[in-house]
């Protein structure tokens, strides 16, 4: 049997329908988002509305560590400048888990005889301002020329500046392999396979670049030299991004500085593109924080939102954002205390915007003119600025800790017997609460259309009928999936259920398996090679631009990553979906065939998950064939060694839904298992 055709061989336009799915959830979102807005009318509902999305955030990454450890701040090098020194510095953010920063200090805050990095308040008189800088997502970090640039004009006027290596950057690269050097995932790359390491643990990447910014924060205000009481946060892109984060959770921040972060959901949705992530904040589309929320919730504090009219963040959905925000900030009679700027350029830290954040924190944190003008500051040799020896953390301190591991600890202290199948003493009750545990996780109940299959294109060959189907999965907007079945001529016996069939290419693998098909055939009689949407013959079309965001359909940044990461964002999943669609392949088996037939699975790969999640939500599958099947989410979430697949990105599935959970709750039924061992998920 053939595959089918673009757009279900013309029948049903297919590759636009879970983008536009996931878009009409998300203006359901939106909308919610607007009705909140309305109801802030005073400052005591600011506040609340402030806390609501902060309780929201913490939520959503996983909350934050419960002790601050030693910083262990240690002073490697320092450098002469003209006007300033810049001092090497590397603390512990927690144990072992170092995070490398320059200290750029005003020349006349210079005590030769006091060494501020030891974390000592040797001199109660601390004149100078200090300003946490977070970098974006260059590979060198705080070395990149155009960061250093802003910090050079900062400590020129009069800040003590304290730049921030984040994770995966600069010398703080997590895959580093300080035996061979080599580096199979960098800046970027790293946070995305991170993020879903945290994920399926039900946190977030950023729940430890937040925490490097607050314990960088407990650094900048131990220093003799800095006035706790003025301390300022900027950054751009990814570094726009910690800013924002930071200044939604730490009240020591007194004026903030965003740049090329600012946009809104909605805009950024329109334009397809992907994100890292540290950006994939689990229900920020459903309950916030949304972009204004960042903002808002700084009120009446001074931020200024820099922005660029050509960045590929949209520049409408910035000034819709600033606009919202500043609505708060006008409850609190403190219009002044918010501003825009827009450079005119592209992405990134320009002139405009480092003269401008310049003369923001002059006259909030220095009482001073805003009459800087910026030239074009001469940077370091980033190599200079290395604050270890090797300029890797891993290569330079023998038991440095990585977030793989910090995640494994995190889910060791949260679901310590995540990875170990429990022990049940009621068999039949624990089946029902897992069956309602998994219904519920992935919303299997909610309202569906009524099948009305469409079957064609008939092919009889050797005792087998060939057909294709398709049929409704969602009821609003209109979802299709589609599958090829293949079934028994009459004559030819069966003794096996009707059979569910997954593929991880759905239907497109069905001509290179027909040999299988066949013999699947011989034993259960009726086959249904089946695509959940997003796969095989539903396949979505490419979502965002290749040029901008690398990646194909598949990878990093390509278009199951943008459509995972959207879904997310709701509050659902990819995977929880896929797995609706195939409670409805079992549907359309039992419709077909009898309401009480029992059916069989197959899962393949990847595809096995959806088969165990199916089955235990489903009780008239009685056979669950998993074929090659993927490790289970707790090993993909602790082993450094793990292969990213993006559709199967999900918020806290760890120690809950997980394979060993799941495989007690079908102890009635028959399992197979081809090319793994059962004792691998116990």
């Amino acid at each position: 049997m053939k595959c089918f055709q673009r757009n279900i061989d013309g029948f049903y336009d297919v590759e636009n329908q879970l983008p536009r799915y996931l878009r009409a959830v998300a203006e359901e979102g939106f909308e919610r988002a607007r009705t909140e807005r309305r109801e802030i009318d005073g400052r005591q509902a600011a506040m609340a509305d402030a806390d609501r999305k902060r309780a929201y955030f913490l939520d959503a990454i996983g909350g934050l560590p419960d002790e601050r450890c030693e910083l262990r701040a240690e002073r490697t090098g320092r450098l002469r400048r003209d006007g300033y020194d810049v001092e090497n510095v590397v603390f512990e953010s927690l144990p072992d888990f170092h995070v490398t920063a320059n200290v750029y200090v005003p020349r006349e805050a210079r005590d030769e005889g006091t060494d501020e990095s030891s974390g000592e308040k040797e001199d109660e008189n601390r004149p100078f301002p200090g300003v946490l800088f977070c970098c974006g997502h260059s590979d060198l970090g705080k070395g990149a020329a155009v960061y250093q640039q802003v910090c050079i004009d900062l400590v020129r006027n009069g800040f003590v500046v304290l730049a921030i290596d984040p994770l995966g950057q600069g010398e703080r690269h997590q895959f580093y392999d300080p035996e061979t050097g080599e580096l199979p995932r960098r800046n970027t790359t790293e946070h995305t396979f991170l993020n879903q390491q945290c994920t399926f643990a039900g946190a977030n990447v950023a729940r430890y670049m937040v925490w490097d910014g607050i314990r960088a924060l407990d650094y900048l205000e131990r220093r003799s030299d800095v006035d706790s009481d003025r301390i300022g946060v900027t950054g751009n892109s990814g570094g726009g991004l910690q800013t924002a984060y930071l200044a939604l959770v730490e009240d020591r921040i007194d004026a903030a500085v965003p740049c090329c972060f600012i946009t809104s959901k909605r805009a950024y949705m329109d334009t397809g593109q992907g994100q890292d992530g540290e950006q994939i904040i689990h229900r920020a589309i459903d309950r916030g924080p949304r972009y204004d929320d960042f903002l808002s919730a700084f009120a009446p504090k001074p931020v200024l939102v820099g922005a660029a009219r050509s960045d590929f963040l949209p520049i409408e959905g910035t000034r819709r954002s600033y606009e919202r925000a500043r609505s708060v900030y006008e409850q609190y009679d403190r219009e002044d205390a918010i501003d825009i700027v827009v450079a005119d350029d592209t992405h990134g830290f320009s002139p405009t915007l480092r003269e401008a954040t310049v003369n923001w924190f002059r006259e909030h944190l220095r009482d001073e003119p805003v009459d800087f003008r910026t030239d074009s500051p001469e940077p370091i040799d980033p190599e200079e600025l290395h604050c270890t020896a090797a300029g890797e953390v891993r290569a330079t301190f023998s038991d440095e800790t990585t977030v793989t591991a910090l995640n494994r600890a995190y889910i060791a202290a949260n679901a310590p017997d995540a990875a170990t199948r429990p022990e049940v003493s009621d068999a039949d009750r624990y089946a029902k609460e897992m069956r309602e545990r998994v219904r519920q996780r992935f919303d299997l109940d909610r309202r569906r259309p009524a099948l009305h299959p469409r079957r064609y294109e008939t092919e009889r060959m050797d005792g087998i009928t060939w057909e294709k189907v398709f049929f409704p999965t969602e009821r609003d907007p209109t979802v299709v999936v589609t599958g090829i079945v293949a079934r028994a001529d009459d004559g030819l016996e069966a003794s096996g259920d009707p059979l569910l069939l997954l593929y991880e290419r759905g239907t497109d693998d069905v001509e290179n398996r027909t040999p299988d098909i066949r013999d699947l055939v011989a034993e259960h009689g009726f086959v249904l090679a089946f695509d959940p949407r997003g796969v095989g013959a539903v396949r979505a079309r490419n979502v965002n631009t290749p040029l901008m965001n690398g990646g194909d359909y598949d990878d990093y940044h390509g278009t199951k990553n943008k459509l995972a990461a959207d879904a997310t964002m709701l509050g659902t999943s990819l995977l929880a979906m896929q797995v609706f669609d195939v409670t409805r392949g079992c549907e359309y088996l039992r419709d077909r065939l009898g309401d009480g037939v029992d059916v069989a699975v197959e899962g393949h790969g990847s595809m096995a998950l959806h088969a165990l999640l199916t089955a235990v939500a489903t009780p008239s599958i009685r056979t669950v064939s998993l074929v090659n099947p993927v490790p289970s989410f707790h090993e993909m979430a602790t082993s450094p060694d793990t292969t990213i697949d993006h559709g199967l990105t999900a918020h806290g599935v760890v120690g809950t839904v997980d394979i060993p959970q799941l495989l007690p709750a079908l102890h009635d039924r028959e399992i197979r298992w081809t090319g793994a061992e059962p004792s691998r998920y116990r």
